[in-house]
């Protein structure tokens, strides 16, 4: 026994015993590694299996505009490359977003799967590099970036940025940040400038993919925060040329949403404003733990004599409590404060303090904006659990049941983006005064049930079209100026054969865009106005329409058929001639010609 205790007090034996229990030490870590990679296996498997489901779903909302109606994803050539670097579409500048949906269309061939599919790898691809990021700036325990990428990949507010096809910019966009910030924290621990370079380009790759991304120089701002960076001349030198590509992409930004007409948003006073955007802040904050109630469209609440609910005035108390107790937080030091930074630079753009669009928010501006959240999540779970040891089963049991609640409602929410019809009768069971939802509904009803899906059965597809028309019923009820809604409910007239209803709608559409007149809007009114044998009242219509539009090759057509009842048939020739310069593949415009050639013809003998 004495011997054992003279052992124990040599040197050399207390060393030989530091080294016999190093192995243990390292299996320990590894027993955690091990278990970390599990679990984050387990999180993609099931955000795999979750997203999975939208493979075999179609395109609703902006997609065809995007995808479907997009000539320019025709060809993939120089050429047309060159456009997508060049052009707006729908009001955005995203060249590499259209870019990857041309390899897409050329790769699927007409099929919708393969832009699913794509959207849910990059989504695996940003969970897993939100992962990398968290474990970098927080190394002490890689339990806090997994509660961060976990919650990031089966939240329901990110369903939207997932199943919607035009999703993918934010994806990307998030994707090409995210590595530039991984890349900027490399900078900050080793002061390589190449790191610098590879966060520029980067930064560059994301705003090309989409414009939200010009607020990164305020995110390198907040993490020179947490890392507790010296401020110097140095450090905002180089962030000149970061916030130089910010003003020029923001420029640009704005001549985007110029260059398209928006859907207006409703004119409020300046508390009704500010009361508006702290609703909205307080919402998004309310579904990162309740995410309930979710919409693809959350419309401006109407003004009622000047006033909004009770609850949007309220909202403003609400955000002064939260800037003054996440001040305070930091004499807990920076994890809280800078988690919030974080959310609130990238989700500020989107707070509509200028307002665009019909819309107050949208559950895909929480995309990025969330990962500073679910970040202060896992700080306070490693605080409690790793340093104090406090409430460990209580915590474990509150992060694996949100994980699964998260998992279960964006299961269910994933199915409401099936189609058209699923998302806006969804929309409109939330907010049964919400033109557009009628609207877009309507549409779909329209152009997709009634002239494709059941365009082969005389019954649905006279229902659809009946109740495409009950739709633009309810959006022009709810907003009578909505020029859109009165020129497809014609159409749906048209097809019912209420050509008289159909021309009044379009008087309608006409007078209320007098300003910014549409050739169609003129081409469909003639085309009205020839089934009632109206041909001199049509061919002024038609008239109308090429002087707006030279190339519109509709209108020499119908232009041509109404000359034609009015036996104007050299004026008939001509138009068809005009047809086939415009358009040398028109079969039935050689075959108009040769009636009014033959006719021709004949008179002269």
């Amino acid at each position: 026994m004495k011997n054992d205790n003279l052992k124990d007090r040599n040197p050399k034996t207390r060393k030989s015993q530091s080294h016999s229990k190093e192995p243990i030490r390292k299996t320990k870590k590894n027993y955690n590694n091990t278990f970390i990679w599990a679990a984050l296996a387990v999180v993609f498997i099931i955000t795999f299996f979750i997203y999975f489901k939208t493979s075999g779903f179609g395109f609703v909302w902006d997609d065809n505009y995007y995808i479907t109606y997009n000539n320019d994803l025709n060809a993939l050539t120089w050429e047309n490359i060159k456009l997508f670097f060049a052009k707006f579409y729908i009001g955005n500048y995203q060249p590499i977003t259209i870019l990857t949906y041309a390899i897409e269309q050329k790769i699927s061939k007409g099929s919708f799967m393969l832009f699913h599919v794509f959207n849910i790898f990059v989504h695996l691809i940003n969970t897993y590099l939100v992962f990398l990021l968290i474990k970098k700036i927080s190394p002490k325990s890689a339990v806090v970036a997994l509660i961060t990428a976990a919650f990031f990949a089966v939240h329901p507010m990110h369903v939207e940025s997932v199943a919607w096809v035009s999703g993918t910019k934010d994806l990307l966009y998030t994707c090409f940040l995210l590595l530039g910030l991984i890349f900027y924290t490399n900078y900050l621990k080793s002061n390589n400038i190449k790191y610098l370079i590879y966060t520029g380009v980067f930064f560059i790759l994301s705003c090309l993919s989409k414009s939200a991304a010009v607020i990164l120089p305020l995110v390198m701002l907040i993490f020179d925060f947490y890392y507790n960076r010296r401020y110097s001349y140095k450090m905002f030198l180089e962030k000149i040329p970061f916030f130089a590509i910010s003003i020029i992409f923001g420029i640009v930004a704005v001549f985007s949403q110029r260059a398209v007409i928006m859907d207006k948003a409703p004119v409020v006073s300046f508390i009704g404003r500010i009361s508006t955007v702290s609703f909205s802040l307080i919402s998004y904050l309310y579904k990162t733990v309740i995410p309930i109630g979710q919409s693809a469209l959350y419309p401006f609440p109407n003004e009622i004599e000047g006033t909004l609910p009770l609850i949007y005035y309220f909202c403003i108390l609400l955000v002064s409590l939260l800037v003054f107790f996440v001040w305070f937080s930091r004499r807990w030091g920076k994890n809280v404060i800078s988690g919030f930074l974080f959310f609130i630079v990238t989700i500020i753009l989107v707070l509509q303090f200028v307002p665009v669009g019909s819309a107050s928010m949208a559950d895909r501006y929480t995309y990025v904006p969330y990962i500073g959240l679910f970040f202060i999540v896992g700080k306070i779970f490693e605080y409690y659990y790793v340093e104090k040891k406090k409430f460990k089963n209580i915590l474990v049991f509150i992060l694996i049941s949100g994980f699964l609640i998260f998992s279960i409602i964006s299961n269910e929410r994933i199915k409401i983006w099936e189609n058209d019809d699923t998302l806006f009768t969804d929309v409109i069971s939330k907010y049964p005064d919400c033109s557009l939802a009628y609207y877009n509904r309507g549409a779909y009803y329209l152009n997709v049930n009634a002239q494709k899906i059941y365009a082969k059965n005389s019954v649905k597809r006279e229902m659809y079209i009946n109740y495409s028309i009950k739709d633009f019923d309810k959006a022009i009820e709810n907003n009578p100026d909505y020029t859109d809604a009165y020129i497809n409910r014609s159409s749906a007239r048209n097809f019912n054969k209420d050509f008289s209803g159909a021309i009044k709608d379009l008087d309608k559409a006409i007078a209320l865009d007098k300003n910014n007149p549409k050739a169609e809007v003129y081409v469909n009114r003639g085309i009205a106005k020839n089934e009632l044998k109206e041909y001199s009242s049509a061919i002024k219509d038609f008239d109308n329409a090429i002087g707006i539009d030279t190339t519109y090759a509709d209108a020499y057509t119908n232009r041509g058929c109404a000359r034609f009842y009015l036996k104007d048939y050299e004026g008939a020739l001509l138009d068809y001639n005009k047809v086939i310069v415009l358009n040398p593949h028109d079969a039935n415009a050689y075959k108009n010609r040769d009636v009014v050639s033959s006719i021709l013809g004949n008179s002269k003998k």
